[in-house]
């Protein structure tokens, strides 16, 4: 078995793991969002989270630094996809009952190129200096936030963009993985570990290195405050 590449945590202050890899159709493929105490993820009420558009700045993950994982090139940086209005739950109907959107995405996957913006939004792509077989892939930026171009070297927790919630977004937040080749549609997942982190255990941060966390553990960048 390989070992999993070592790589920096891509973001400041403290997250919820929405996804760590282990589910079907997202395998080795992390979800970071933020959220208070009650589990909520802007300064909205719970219900109109759910059933309302709530203004983005209004998330506790909007515009968050997205930052590089390793020395790398940047292969893609894509701004100027719109991002998602709408409510959760309007957001997850569509997603569940769009037949143009699963028709596109079945193209993409059968052609294995093609636009990814619809999914992805503004969306990064980069190659590792140290090992140039490794790709990291970083989506829903912000529009307008992509700070880097292609062709530009980034070094590791170099701000790359902010987190956004562009494409197939049903709240602001980073969708992040490893891959085998540039192209996300059909690239191998490979996989990671952050070099250090914190997490919430019992009550009290703990600091964790060369590992990955869980769903629904509360992790933070090491030595950064909660933010919320």
């Amino acid at each position: 078995m390989k070992t999993p590449i070592t790589i920096e945590f891509p973001l400041t202050g403290e997250w919820l793991v929405g996804a760590d890899g282990t589910e079907a159709g997202h395998e080795r493929a992390f979800d970071f969002l933020r959220v208070d105490k009650k589990f909520k993820a802007s300064r909205r009420s719970a219900w109109r989270e759910l059933f309302q558009a709530v203004p983005l700045e209004e998330y506790y993950a909007w515009g968050q630094p997205m930052l590089a994982p390793f020395h790398g090139t940047v292969l893609a940086a894509v701004d100027g996809c719109p991002e998602v209005p709408a409510s959760y739950l309007r957001t997850l109907i569509d997603t569940l009952f769009s037949t143009q959107g699963g028709a596109e995405l079945q193209q993409l996957l059968a052609a294995g190129a093609g636009d990814i913006c619809r999914f992805a939004g503004n969306h990064l792509i980069l190659q590792s200096t140290e090992v140039p077989d490794v790709y990291a892939f970083l989506a829903h930026a912000r529009k307008g936030s992509v700070c880097v171009t292609a062709g530009q070297h980034v070094i590791p927790l170099q701000k790359l963009a902010e987190v956004g919630n562009s494409g197939q977004s049903m709240t602001p937040h980073l969708h992040f993985q490893l891959m085998a080749q540039a192209n996300p549609i059909n690239a191998e997942t490979l996989e990671c570990r952050f070099r250090t982190y914190e997490v919430m255990l019992k009550g009290e941060w703990q600091k964790c290195e060369l590992t990955i966390p869980k769903r629904k553990q509360r992790i933070r960048a090491l030595a950064q405050a909660s933010l919320i």
